[in-house]
């Protein structure tokens, strides 16, 4: 292999290197599109996520209780207390009844590198664990969302770290 060559390859991997190290990886970031989402949170990855110690009522409109997830990039990003957290970043917060059974999800994830008012968040939530469940928000920037996680740093109002 020429010099040239080489050195070009070099610069290639290191540039995929540092873009994989500044952002989330894909396979961290849950999809933002409802039918993939929900089999997605069905199947529990995010329970490998950093989480909360246990099940306390949520201090916004979701219902019961709430156990906070999130992934590498928004956990790191909180421990760093950045002004604004990286494309790819995502909470999730299983909601739960009484008795601690699960009974839906609240799901937030940044899609934009700038969150412009919470456009650049896609915002899910389900009533239910099941197609058939009540999905009260499903894309990005829903008002009543963006609304609510404004008062957040960069929309994210979960204190870290996490308790």
């Amino acid at each position: 292999m020429q010099a040239s060559a080489r050195a070009a390859l070099l610069t290639a991997l290191a540039l995929s290197l540092a873009s994989t190290l500044g952002s989330a990886r894909a396979s961290e970031v849950p999809p933002a599109e409802p039918a993939a989402l929900l089999k997605w949170l069905q199947a529990g990855s995010y329970r490998q996520w950093p989480k909360e110690s246990g099940p306390h009522r949520s201090m916004g409109p979701h219902q019961g209780l709430v156990v906070t997830h999130l992934n590498p990039a928004l956990d790191k990003s909180m421990a760093a207390k950045a002004a604004a957290h990286p494309k790819g970043s995502a909470a999730v917060k299983e909601l739960q009844d009484s008795s601690g059974k699960l009974t839906g999800w609240a799901v937030s994830v940044k899609t934009a590198a700038d969150s412009d008012g919470g456009k650049g968040w896609y915002w899910y939530e389900i009533l239910g664990t099941t197609p058939g469940g009540t999905v009260t928000a499903q894309a990005n920037g829903v008002p009543l969302c963006s609304a609510c996680h404004l008062r957040g740093k960069d929309l994210v109002l979960i204190p870290h770290p996490l308790d």
